[in-house]
């Protein structure tokens, strides 16, 4: 065999018919990716909701406990106790800290998804395929 004929040869190896199955993997691969990056989008804006809600918590605890405190709900503005505050806000740390959980749940989910596409895209069309970032 000379050395075009093995030119010719790898060529042919490299030439994989897409099939629909293969097209649908990559096309749900696309969505998954991108579901990713939304979800990891807005794990990081609850984080930093939380983390202003537990800076909010620690400096109502440095206020005197007959002292009204000024709550925010919406665009208004309303009088609570200390006791009534840290109720308030410690709520809505916790339904913080649930909707985070349930995002990494999914998150989770869609890595699982993407590594099990990635794998079968890979086998099928090795280096003529990047489903790298």
């Amino acid at each position: 065999m000379t050395a075009g004929e093995d030119d010719m040869s790898d060529a042919k190896d490299d030439d994989v018919e897409v099939r629909k199955e293969d097209q649908l993997k990559i096309n749900e691969f696309g969505r998954l990716n991108g579901r990713l990056h939304d979800v990891e989008e807005d794990i990081k804006a609850l984080s930093s909701a939380y983390d202003l809600l537990d800076d909010a918590a620690n400096e109502i605890i440095l206020a005197d406990d007959d002292e009204k405190i000024q709550y925010m709900f919406g665009e208004c503005f309303f009088e609570l106790t200390k006791d009534q505050a840290d109720e308030k806000l410690e709520a809505q740390k916790t339904e913080k800290e649930a909707e985070i959980d349930v995002l990494k749940g999914e998150l989770k989910t869609i890595q699982g998804r993407l590594s099990d596409l990635k794998s079968s895209l890979y086998g099928r069309f090795g280096k003529n395929i990047n489903l790298e970032e």
